[in-house]
Parts: C-alpha cells; structure tokens; sequence
C-alpha cells in the first residue's frame, strides 16, 4: 500500500530515483515528461509558492490516462517557507487516487508539519556492514552533518560502528599518535554513553562531529 504523501530521503540520487520509480510503478504509473497524470516540482519549475498553488488545479481533474495522479516535488529542500506551508493542505487531504511524493536530501530542511503529514521512507546510502574504515570528519558542518544523517538509522547498529570506530581510531594512534586522533577516540566514547543514556542517535554523531 502506497500512503497518499510520502517523503524518500536520501543524499544519493541513484537511490531516490530508482526508489521514485519503485512507488510510481506500484501505482501503475510512469515518470515521463509526457505524462499527464504526473506534476512535477523541481529546478524548471522552482519551488515557490505559485508552483505550488498550481497543484490543487492539477489534482481536481481527473486522470487522462491512469487511474491515479501523482504530484512529484523533487528535492523538497529546495521548497520556500511560505511553498510549505501553502502545501500542507494538499498533503493532508490529496484527494481519491492522488499522490504526493517528496524527495530531499535533508529532511530537517522540512517544516515538522510538512513530516507528520507523510509517511517517511529513509534510505540509507552509508553501509555500517561495509569494510570498516576510520570515520572521515572533514570541517565542514553541512557535509559531517549529513554523514551523521547517513549513519543514524537505527540505534543498535550505530552503538556497533563506534564500537569499531574505536579500534580503528586506536590503531590509527599507535601508528601515528597525534593530540587529534586521542580527542576523536574520547568524543567516540562518549557518543557511545550519550547513545546508551537514550540520546538520539543523530545528536551524539553530531557531538562527534563539531569541530
């Protein structure tokens, strides 16, 4: 079953596409610049508020050639305030056989009224099962953060990636001991604590990552 709004997050494009395509095909439906039944919000459109008002136009005329219609506003993040409030109304009440699907790489981006009206599908582009190696903390907020976003998915096994964060850190020390490297180990450990004391995972990641 397909909830009538949905928001796919993810910061990998190949992902949200092909799961784009994954919900429009269980809808019988198809992404195509020709499709009728499809409204799609994006960088030829922008995400002003206009663009948006012209969705209840759209969603009051029946479908031309499937049994459903679908308004897709691709990188949602991208929406003005005043764009997501002006919205909030089509999510709560589409309408029968109508469709909101939103895609964003930064679902924080999203006013919380726009998130408690959708079903939210997080996809995760970050493998935790993947070969380990040392978490990379670049400096600069917009990107650490996202990786933390990447990460947080579920409590259990963001505890067993810090877990082997540590011994990879820790070898990274006894390779090449630096004041840095100890400092990393310390904000693990205690992200760890934080995690275990029921803080949200994505806020003890975002401890480790500040500067």
């Amino acid at each position: 079953m397909i909830f009538p709004s949905t928001i796919i997050v993810s910061s990998d494009p190949t992902l949200l596409s092909k799961k784009l395509n994954e919900l429009c095909k269980k809808l019988n439906n198809k992404i195509s610049a020709n499709n009728p039944d499809i409204f799609t919000i994006g960088p030829l459109s922008g995400w002003g508020i206009d663009t948006v008002r012209a969705i209840n136009s759209f969603l009051s005329k029946k479908p031309f050639q499937h049994l459903n219609k679908i308004v897709l506003i691709r990188d949602a993040q991208n929406l003005q305030t005043e764009a997501q409030n002006a919205l909030l109304k089509n999510l709560e009440e589409p309408g029968a056989d109508n469709f909101i699907i939103l895609t964003t790489n930064n679902s924080a981006s999203l006013l919380p009224t726009i998130i408690s009206r959708c079903e939210v599908i997080k996809i995760r582009s970050f493998s935790l099962s993947a070969p380990p190696q040392a978490l990379v903390i670049t400096g600069f907020p917009a990107t650490d953060f996202l990786t933390s976003d990447q990460i947080a998915q579920h409590k259990e096994d963001v505890l067993s990636y810090l877990e082997g964060q540590i011994s990879l850190f820790q070898k990274k020390l006894i390779k090449n001991p630096s004041k840095e490297t100890g400092l990393q180990i310390k904000k693990i450990i205690k992200a760890i604590q934080m995690i275990k004391s029921n803080v949200d995972p994505k806020s003890a990641l975002d401890y480790i990552m500040l500067a």
